[in-house]
């Protein structure tokens, strides 16, 4: 009896202790949520840089920030939403490595679109 205890217990404790490193809180931003809001906040950054700070009269880091907002409100998130979610997945770097490849993909695809000749 006590030998079966051990055999049913023991891969029953290990596999409860183990936690899944890979599940994502629900109060964290998913990946795929999280990468649109990523590449928003990109190209919000490429605007600001390519263009507003040409303007002398305009303050940068006020820019980038208005920008900032519009891709929270676009998203419906939050500014402290968002730094919560990153600061997760810079904990967890092989879902972030995934999240920022297939960021790289998106940019890549669209980079091609917009610089193929036109037929």
């Amino acid at each position: 009896m006590r030998k079966w205890l051990m055999i049913v217990w023991l891969p029953l404790c290990v596999m409860l202790s183990c936690k899944n490193s890979d599940r994502i809180p629900g109060d964290i931003l998913q990946p795929e949520r999280m990468g649109k809001v990523l590449f928003a906040l990109n190209m919000a950054e490429e605007f600001v840089s390519l263009y507003v700070a040409k303007d002398s009269a305009r303050n940068k880091e006020q820019e980038l920030e208005k920008e900032y907002q519009k891709v929270f409100l676009l998203y419906q998130v939050t500014k402290d939403e968002f730094e919560k979610s990153y600061e997760f997945y810079k904990k967890h770097p092989d879902i972030f490595k995934v999240m920022l490849d297939t960021l790289d993909a998106r940019g890549q695809r669209r980079r091609i679109d917009l610089y193929q000749p036109a037929d």
